[in-house]
């Protein structure tokens, strides 16, 4: 069955946030120089959830969006073009939300590092989120471990 092209369009955004997602999430989890298999799990955890921990769109598995996050983000020279899809397309709800997952991610091994929360901070600041509601994530966060 032939798609149309507005069904296209809405597939490639969903992907596009999917794969920013994915790499904001990565440079948490890389920014102390080491990316343990809990932060991964978590991160996958996290993905899967954005879309009904189903396959997506065709496009491939939770696997393959962060193999192509991965790419990304070596070839990338900063997180300008992310945060700004960010702040261009998401609610500062939903802005809000990722940083609350950057935590999650951060304290899935058990530890912070104070690189991870410098980076959450930098990304953060970048996605225009009030310190309040990065205290608050990081609390929240902290209380779930």
């Amino acid at each position: 069955m032939p798609t149309s092209a507005s069904d296209e369009a809405e597939t490639a955004e969903r992907n596009q946030l999917n794969l920013m997602r994915a790499v904001l999430m990565l440079e948490v989890a890389q920014s102390d120089f080491r990316e343990s298999d809990v932060e991964t799990q978590e991160i996958e955890a996290l993905i899967s959830a954005q879309f009904g921990g189903e396959h997506h769109d065709g496009e491939g598995s939770v696997r393959d969006i962060l193999t192509d996050a991965r790419k990304e983000k070596a070839e990338s020279a900063g997180l300008y073009e992310y945060t700004r899809l960010a702040c261009e397309t998401l609610s500062m709800e939903d802005r809000v939300q990722l940083v609350a997952q950057f935590w999650q991610i951060a304290y899935a091994d058990g530890v912070i590092d104070k690189y991870e929360e410098a980076a959450i901070r930098k990304v953060s600041d970048l996605l225009y989120v009030p310190h309040s509601d990065f205290i608050r994530a990081k609390l929240s966060a902290q209380a779930l471990r």
